[in-house]
């Protein structure tokens, strides 16, 4: 089953950034549409159960997308939306007890989560929209970095924030890649310009 193509966006979860990360999400679902899905860590959650792994989505607090890989995570069987009536862990693992015959359901801690969207990602957008936040997304290009995923990082920062020289050393050492924008609008233009180019390459990428 050929399913959608992930794209993975990082930024700090201030109001104004988290926003901004909405936002863009929402648009590529539209001009996109079922070709990719851009996932946002605090959205998504990965179970593993035998050779099934399991990518899940919640929206809001009433919805649950339940997306299910066979042959260790490398084949996409099934796609499966339901009401989220009771904890995302109980519905997911009701789901596939059912469905699969599991007995054992194993939830990801975040390293992992965040090390197996990586590896899936066909691109991974890092947004700086605020110079006054904790920088924690410093830490996700860090991590993504050191995981050897530089050369899928798109670093896209709003005019006029400072970085500092030690960044852009390491930056430009490993080859991410800089983008500046003046406001939203360019911002999800610039995204839609690189996915554009992204889906007409090889799924090997």
């Amino acid at each position: 089953m050929a399913g959608p193509r992930i794209v993975l966006l990082l930024g700090s979860y201030d109001s104004e950034t988290k926003h901004v990360l909405e936002s863009i999400k929402e648009e590529i679902a539209k001009r996109f549409q079922e070709k990719i899905l851009v996932a946002l860590l605090e959205n998504l959650d990965i179970y593993v159960a035998d050779d099934i792994h399991v990518l899940t989505e919640t929206f809001g607090k009433n919805k649950i997308s339940i997306m299910v890989y066979e042959e260790k995570g490398s084949i996409l069987s099934e796609i499966y939306d339901t009401d989220l009536t009771d904890n995302p862990d109980e519905v997911v693992y009701s789901f596939l007890k059912e469905k699969y015959g599991i007995e054992t359901l194993e939830k990801h801690p975040i390293f992992s989560k965040f090390d197996m969207l990586m590896q899936l990602a066909i691109e991974i957008f890092l947004i700086r929209h605020k110079e006054e936040t904790r920088g924690g997304e410093y830490l996700e290009l860090m991590h993504a970095i050191f995981q050897r995923h530089s050369d899928k990082v798109w670093f896209f920062k709003k005019e006029g924030i400072h970085l500092s020289d030690m960044l852009m050393e390491y930056l430009d050492s490993f080859r991410v890649k800089l983008r500046p924008y003046a406001d939203l609008s360019e911002l999800i233009n610039e995204v839609s310009r690189v996915l554009e180019y992204t889906l007409h390459q090889p799924l090997s990428k």
